[in-house]
């Protein structure tokens, strides 16, 4: 009886089984034909996806004799009722294509959710037939590769919920963003990060109560942002990070607040934070890195007990650490680098186990970090600058055995105990050890297989550079090495050549290197950036450079080069920085130099022995220097590193250059974006200065100085508009100086002392402001700021007898030069040093004694 009954219920279940499934329809056959229509019409490509999850959905989608249900193919999804298709999710689905107006996808008129993301759609528009989906509530396109203007049709998209248009190469200016939100009135979720808005926030946006989550990083959004979108009832996360024109304050926030992310980093908002940031419960993510915030931590930040990271580095925080952020073991992420905070190193920080990253240099803090080891779970640390009570064993870092980014620069440090081979090692991507009073190199090193980034310059160590570099030789993954201002001695190896295949930056400067510099590069040289400057090095510049097509910077400034101008480099399209003062370069600048180097913003040519005329066609064809608007080149060959946050953690080797005169700095990063200088200085060139150079209308330093130039001083300078520099002194230079050159309002440094130049000094604007220095050394100008007088016989004081540089003389005498060089440094980028101006022992040259800093923030090291 009992077996008769367990048959007769499974009789039952199947009769309900086949009943409840005749009731669900099959898909439509018009919308399985457009489903397969549109897989025909894009190619499967493993690089289109970067999502480690992402799988070739639609190689399930198959097209057979007998009538398949398409409704359960992996990424559709169906309507009970009516069958037809309302969901199809393709993100992360290797799909790689363009996508037009024709394609079959907008016969699929039903769809309430649509998810194209992280796939490649080669830069197409979104086309207008977008509209077609008016019943859509979610949409993504994110990381997909569509370009061009976000279409007005999607604003007819009224029922929409959810939009993430982010990380493609949109720009939204018709309909702007004040237009596209007000045609969402239920919008919870709005993401358009990076896409290009260039626009005010408009207020209305805390209007909009429904909105859970706001993205808009990297958008490009400027002015002030309205304090009431922080209050909104709704709100849980929002991102303005990477708006660096974007400003504001944090308001007083209320305790019903549901934020979850608060993302700011980046921005221009300032002012302090507030006490009532306790009212934010929920919080996890607070980030406010690179702004302008100040002022002492608030105790009640330490009420955030569910924060898993906190950035608040590159500000102008300061006091002490607070103890209530002993309160905070949940975190996983705490930056405050970068600050003025003072007082000593909190040791509750030993109980932060879940701590992943750890940033607290470049502060004035002080004390001990022997509860380092606790934190097993770091992957990132960095204590840059710190002041200890005794010097730190290096053995103390080896504890951590999951640690990759280590930042010990400035710190003093007692050298690794040297263990067995077979003794293991945290694995680093980056190791930056400078300034650590090392007089060795770290014997780990050989057993380190992932380096990516290693900087061990501003140290004392010692040895022959052709037993050094071989021990680490088979680091092939070596991006950036950086040994400047040490004491290695002896001639650069052939083995250094294997490193260029890998190696972006190479920096060797500030050492005493000797012998020929050997021809080292071939065609797989990837090399960005070499600085070999300030060393003994002989012979000629390697030819085999012409191989290094990537070459931003080329240093080899302080060195006994003997040679032509290299006018073979002009091939190198990408060519910045050309630094070669300061040797024994000779001969005359061939005409043909002018044919190229279109990317020049820095030659320099000083202190050599160059003779001949200055070409005419020397000018025309340094386009970079043509150019009259602000140059970035943004953060070229820079090492980046995102932690499992997803978030940005490392950025290095900056490309900057930092000049100092009587030791005033030029901020690094104001050089990398806008400056631009001709140093010709200390050679033995001769006749007119040519015309030509004032096709050079975005140069901002001029050196001419110390040669035999002869004529007048050209009127073309009058068009160098963005000049801050101008230094033609100790030529024989003859005529009047160009009233012309009043029209030059950013100058701020002008010399022309000792030439032979006559009649009225010219007035009006920037020429106010210099003094007699300026003109010395030629009896016949008159006019402020001289004494002499225009059309006035009474004797004047005499000046001094122009100098003669006697410059074939021994270099040792004490008429010859003292040069101010700047070597290569390296605080979280690369600082690439030049020599910029010889200084007489008998007639000081003093030129650029103004900075640039009136249009750009102080740099701040590690800016990331």
């Amino acid at each position: 009886m009992k077996s008769f009954l367990n048959l007769f219920y499974l009789l039952m279940l199947c009769m309900i089984t086949k009943s409840s499934s005749s009731k669900h329809p099959l898909c439509h056959d018009n919308e399985r034909a457009a489903l397969l229509q549109f897989k025909l019409s894009l190619s499967i490509s493993e690089f289109a996806s970067v999502d480690p999850s992402a799988h070739p959905k639609t190689k399930s989608w198959k097209s057979t004799r007998t009538r398949i249900d398409c409704c359960s193919w992996e990424g559709v999804g169906c309507d009970m009722t009516s069958g037809h298709v309302t969901i199809l999710d393709l993100s992360s689905s290797f799909l790689s294509g363009s996508i037009h107006s024709n394609s079959s996808l907008f016969e699929l008129v039903h769809l309430h959710t649509l998810s194209l993301a992280d796939n490649d759609f080669r830069n197409s528009l979104i086309p207008a037939k977008i509209s077609v989906f008016s019943n859509l509530k979610n949409l993504n396109l994110s990381l997909s590769r569509f370009s061009g203007q976000v279409p007005t049709e999607i604003c007819q998209l009224s029922n929409l919920i959810s939009l993430d248009l982010s990380q493609n190469l949109l720009k939204l200016r018709q309909p702007g963003l004040k237009t596209l939100l007000e045609s969402f009135s239920s919008l919870e979720v709005i993401s358009l990060k990076e896409v290009s808005i260039s626009s005010r926030v408009p207020k209305m946006l805390a209007n909009l109560k429904s909105l859970r989550k706001i993205s808009l990083a990297n958008c490009g959004l400027h002015s002030a942002f309205p304090k009431g979108v922080f209050l909104m009832p709704n709100l849980e996360a929002l991102y303005l990070y990477d708006n660096s024109n974007l400003v504001g304050h944090l308001p007083e926030f209320r305790n019903t607040s549901k934020l979850r992310a608060l993302s700011l980093g980046n921005t221009g908002f300032s002012g302090r934070i507030p006490t009532s940031i306790s009212n934010l419960g929920l919080l996890t993510f607070f980030s406010v890195y690179f702004c302008n915030f100040q002022g002492p931590i608030p105790y009640s930040l330490g009420k955030l007990t569910k924060l898993t990271i906190l950035e608040l580095s590159l500000n102008q925080f300061e006091g002490q650490i607070p103890p209530s952020l002993a309160n905070l073991t949940k975190l996983e992420f705490l930056a405050i680098n970068d600050n003025m905070f003072t007082g000593e190193i909190p040791s509750f920080m030993a109980n932060f186990t879940n701590l992943s990253f750890l940033e607290l240099g470049n502060n004035n803090l002080h004390g001990s970090i022997t509860w380092i080891p606790n934190l097993q779970n770091l992957v990132a640390l960095d204590l840059f600058g710190i002041t200890l009570a005794r010097p730190v064993e290096f053995d103390l870092f080896i504890k951590l055995r999951k640690l990759q980014f280590l930042e010990l620069s400035n710190v003093d440090l007692i050298p690794p105990i040297e263990r067995q081979k077979n003794d293991t090692f945290p694995q680093f991507l980056i190791l930056q050890l400078q300034a650590c009073n090392l007089t060795q190199f770290p014997y780990f090193l050989h057993n380190q297989t992932n380096l990516v980034e290693l900087d061990l310059g501003f140290n004392k160590i010692q040895g022959f550079v052709s037993v050094l570099l071989p021990l680490i030789s088979n680091l092939t993954s070596l991006n950036y090495l950086l040994l400047n201002d040490n004491n290695l001695s002896g001639k650069i190896p052939p083995c250094l050549g294997n490193l260029s295949n890998s190696l972006l930056t190479l920096d060797l400067s500030g050492n005493k290197l000797h012998g020929m510099l050997p021809e080292l590069f071939t065609s797989t040289c990837k090399l960005e950036a070499i600085d070999l400057g300030i060393n003994q090095l002989q012979g000629r510049i390697p030819r085999s450079l012409a191989q290094c097509s990537f070459l931003v910077v080329l240093n080899l400034v302080g060195n006994q080069i003997h040679d032509t101008f290299p006018a073979w480099l002009q091939g190198l399209p990408q060519l910045h920085f050309l630094l070669l003062g300061s040797n024994q370069l000779h001969g005359m600048l061939p005409n043909k130099v002018g044919l190229g180097f279109p990317s020049l913003h820095i030659i320099d040519l000083s202190n050599n022995k160059f003779t001949g005329n200055l070409p005419y066609n020397l000018f025309l064809s340094w386009y970079a220097m043509k150019a009259n608007a602000q140059r970035d080149f943004g953060y070229m060959g820079s090492t980046s590193i995102t932690s499992a946050f997803g978030k940005h953690i490392y950025s290095s080797a900056v490309y900057t250059i930092t000049m100092s005169y009587k030791g005033v700095q030029v901020s690094a990063v104001k050089v990398l974006k806008i400056f631009t200088l001709v140093d010709f200085s200390c050679n033995k060139f001769v006749e007119n200065i040519p015309e030509s150079i004032g096709n050079l209308v975005g140069l901002e330093g001029l050196n001419l100085s110390y040669n035999n130039l002869t004529g007048g001083i050209p009127s073309s300078l009058r068009n160098l508009s963005n000049l801050e520099s101008m230094d033609l002194s100790y030529n024989m230079l003859s005529g009047e100086i160009p009233q012309q050159l009043t029209s030059l309002t950013f100058l701020e440094i002008f010399n022309v002392s000792y030439n032979n130049l006559t009649g009225p000094i010219p007035l009006g604007r920037q020429f106010n402001t210099f003094g007699n220095d300026s003109y010395r050394g030629n009896p016949e100008l008159c006019g402020s700021p001289l004494s002499k007088k225009c059309g006035n016989s009474q004797p004047q004081s005499h000046s001094l007898p122009q100098p003669q540089l006697d410059r074939e003389g021994d270099e040792e005498s004490s008429a010859l030069l003292e040069w101010v060089i700047i070597s290569m440094g390296y605080v979280s980028g690369l600082v690439i040093g030049m020599i910029l101006g010889c200084i007489f022992t008998t007639a000081k040259h003093e030129w650029f004694i103004e900075t640039f800093q009136r249009r750009r923030k102080p740099n701040k090291r590690g800016a990331r």
